[in-house]
């Protein structure tokens, strides 16, 4: 018997190719886009879960704040005293381990110099609470001593070839390590990523349990994932004992236990990706939806050829459920089809898609178990969903009024029909309106003034070079022509530390403060604006120069420290103030700019002159920029010519910001378009039965003196009917979800009302190209052809 449907079925297909191509394009498509969005979502939720004891592993935010602060300052950093306190003090916490990024080392091995951009330090216990695989080493201890490093394979293979890592030395610094562990490299859905692991002990970090800075990543293994509340608030309350002078004052600081397996997706690690991550998967399941409603739709469009079929198949004793049986077994042929070729569409457009997202994802993130499910449970779903409702249609006319060709029993079916295809075109629309206020936020987000100029500055990596060299390969850049001006500091203006404390002639100010080291060309080079006072001069810097006991240090606030502090930018000059044991005075205010993303309101800063953490050399270039790169690394290699110079354009780090939103808008802007032209499709295809069904009317109303304009307007006012009922829908519905968006921004564009319109002209202009295609020619075509087949 199922032989027999497979028959009819493919029988059926032949017969009717332009409606089962349409059909099959479409699923085919929607298969495609489920499963790549699919493997895309997968990847970014298996992050850490790899781990053995990931299920008991918390990672610790921090957050802190000050009496004057309106809201707390939330920090991927926490002070070195966090982890060794909360296993020490709480015997719930199994273990705990603090790691700390080492930035740039430069490293010897036998005379061959490598310059390394990542290497972490860690605690010796990381080795017990993360799961590495290791090839050669001791995996319980080879962390246990000082100045101990473990390389990657990568990076084993990198400095000693085929010859064995393991116990040889490594000079990281002028310092000397042993080699004492080799793991496989790190995998990609991991959260540590590095290329070296020293042990923590080898720093001065190791020596002092401190609470007023943070610059650790600190994470805890519990001896039960259930009690991390409870640890949690047993904590913070320990902290608020410890400091209760300082809680009294009005600071606060709170320490929040994320379980690893869900702190990739925490607001603090990757901003909104949780909520991308949602749409994209109901981007995902909705185009699937269409795809099928598609297929509904032609299915049950088609119905009214099949009545005869129908009626003669129940006269000779068909019962209902074998007719149903025969219609699902023919949209399951057409599912299956598409869910094959979809696959392999999937699998051969996935480089593409890691072109577009700047991952490299791999059908590997399925388990392959579930893979095979999933790949089951769509077709059972697609199959009932997309098959099921013309499946009952059909089957339930009598063989009387199927004989007769009696379609007075379709009007439901029309309706629903009418329904499906106003569902298509809402979808649509909210992702074209979408796409475009993401678009918008972006671009403001890229041109809007800032309070410096990050355009031509090139961001080169300093970290390891003693600070003659550094000062010595500043004077070298300002000799070429292609360079106008250059200046250090221990970070970029995108990525400034906050967490200082700062006192105002001998008081506490009781606000928390972002701060970075940099020279007196910074303000400069940079182009902000100097509101009040002045900027850096020689004399800030030959007063830095000296002993540490001696220097005076010139400070610049922004105008939401000064105001902060109780003063206006006039007010503010001159005051002394002391940050974190740097005494000083205050030289200038500046005018207020964003240092970290557009999502965060501006807190207080403060630049001071200071030539002791120079990792970051800022050199602003002028005409033709490859000229200058060129002459960059010409003048690197003069200083360090056995290492490779690592540089980045500080607009494009700036930009880097908003990774999530930019990646998530790539995505949206070719989705979305796949999403109008899985509609369109639809829309066609019952355009060209809608003409044939009508045939021989435009064939009457064309004898009798119709015109083109005319009959192309009848066949096309009912479907621009629906999709001027969708757009009312989907503007209200669209207003909500960016309206919503926005809001996560500290600075947004404006209600972008006329986006709404402009989507809503994109979705009509498209509908008319794809309606017009087979309605002129419907029109043009002779009615003595249409009115003769009778």
């Amino acid at each position: 018997m199922f032989r027999n449907y497979i028959k009819i079925a493919w029988r059926s297909l032949r017969k009717n190719t332009l409606t089962s191509s349409l059909s099959l394009a479409g699923l085919v498509v929607g298969v495609i886009s489920f499963l790549l969005l699919g493997t895309y979502i997968l990847n970014e939720l298996r992050y850490d879960r790899f781990n053995e004891k990931a299920d008991r592993i918390v990672y610790v935010n921090y957050s802190y704040k000050s009496p004057s602060d309106a809201e707390a300052t939330i920090s991927r950093y926490t002070p070195t005293a966090v982890a060794p306190v909360a296993k020490r003090e709480f015997f719930e916490v199994e273990d705990a381990v603090r790691v700390y990024k080492y930035d740039r080392r430069e490293v010897e091995i036998d005379g061959k110099n490598f310059t390394e951009r990542n290497m972490i330090l860690a605690d010796a216990s990381i080795l017990n609470i993360f799961s590495f695989d290791f090839l050669n080493g001791n995996s319980k201890s080879a962390l246990n001593k000082p100045n101990a490093v473990i390389l990657t394979q990568t990076t084993a293979t990198r400095y000693f070839g085929a010859q064995p890592a393991l116990g040889k030395s490594v000079v990281i610094n002028d310092n000397v390590w042993e080699v004492t562990g080799v793991i496989e490299d790190n995998l990609p859905y991991s959260s540590l990523q590095f290329d070296l692991l020293g042990s923590y002990q080898s720093s001065k970090r190791a020596e002092r349990e401190i609470w007023n800075s943070a610059n650790d990543h600190s994470y805890l293994l519990l001896k039960d994932a259930q009690q991390r509340t409870q640890v949690e608030q047993k904590f913070n309350a320990f902290v608020q004992k410890e400091f209760e002078e300082d809680f009294q004052a009005g600071f606060k600081m709170h320490f929040d236990f994320v379980p690893l397996n869900e702190d990739h997706l925490s607001a603090e690690a990757s901003g909104n990706l949780k909520t991308y991550l949602f749409i994209l998967g109901a981007l995902a399941v909705l185009l699937l939806t269409i795809a099928a409603i598609n297929f509904t739709n032609l299915m049950t469009a088609k119905s009214v050829e099949r009545l005869r079929e129908i009626g003669v198949r129940k006269v000779m004793g068909a019962p209902r459920k074998s007719l149903i049986a025969q219609f699902l077994t023919e949209a399951g042929v057409i599912i299956v089809l598409a869910i094959m070729i979809g696959t392999l569409g999937a699998l051969a457009l996935l480089p593409t898609f890691n072109n577009l997202t700047g991952l490299n994802i791999s059908l590997a993130s399925w388990d392959w178990s579930y893979f095979v499910i999933t790949l089951v449970v769509l077709l059972c779903s697609t199959t009932l969903l997309a098959g099921g409702w013309p499946a009952l249609i059909l089957s339930r006319f009598k063989p009387a009024t199927a004989l007769k060709n009696n379609t007075s029993s379709l009007s439901k079916s029309g309706s629903v029909r009418k329904l499906l295809i106003v569902f298509q075109f809402t979808v649509s629309v909210v992702f074209i309106i979408g796409t475009l206020v993401a678009k918008r936020q972006l671009d403001y987000i890229k041109d809007t003034d800032t309070g410096l100029d990050r355009s031509n500055v090139v961001v080169v990596d300093a970290n390891g070079m003693s600070q003659q060299t550094v000062e010595s390969f500043k004077n070298a850049l300002l000799a070429s022509q292609s360079i106008s001006n250059v200046t250090t500091s221990s970070h970029t203006p995108v990525d400034m530390q906050g967490g200082y404390s700062i006192q105002v002639n001998g008081q506490e100010s009781g606000i928390s403060i972002t701060a970075a080291p940099v020279d007196k060309d910074y303000v400069t080079t940079l182009d902000m604006h100097v509101i009040a006072g002045s900027n850096f001069n020689e004399t800030d810097k030959m007063q830095v120069k000296v002993a540490s006991e001696e220097r005076t240090y010139a400070f610049m606030l922004n105008e939401t420290a000064a105001n902060k502090l109780g003063f206006t930018p006039e007010e503010a000059i001159g005051k002394a103030v002391n940050l974190n044991g740097r005494a000083g005075y205050v030289k200038g205010v500046l005018q207020d700019f964003n240092f970290v993303s557009l999502h965060q309101k501006i807190t207080p800063v403060a630049l001071f002159a200071e030539y002791d953490w120079s990792a970051k050399v800022l050199i602003k270039v002028q005409g033709n920029t490859a000229q200058a790169l060129s002459e960059i690394q010409q003048v690197w290699k003069a200083f360090k010519p056995d290492s490779a110079i690592t540089y980045s354009f500080l607009d494009q780090d700036y930009q880097n910001l908003y990774e999530s939103e930019q990646r998530t808008a790539k995505i949206l802007n070719v989705f979305a378009a796949i999403t109008i032209l899985i509609s369109c499709l639809g829309l066609f295809g019952l355009s060209v039965f809608m003409a044939a069904q009508r045939k021989k009317e435009i064939g009457i109303r064309k004898v009798l003196g119709a015109s083109i304009a005319q009959i192309t307007y009848l066949l096309s006012i009912s479907f621009l009917k629906l999709i001027v009922i969708a757009l009312c829908v989907a503007m209200p519905l669209a207003w909500y979800i960016t309206t919503t968006w926005l809001q996560d921004f500290a600075y947004k564009i404006s209600d972008p009302y006329e986006l709404y319109f402009l989507a809503g002209g994109i979705a009509i202009t498209i509908a008319l190209l794809t309606l017009s295609i087979q309605a002129i020619k419907a029109a043009i075509a002779n009615p003595v052809k249409s009115l003769r087949t009778e």
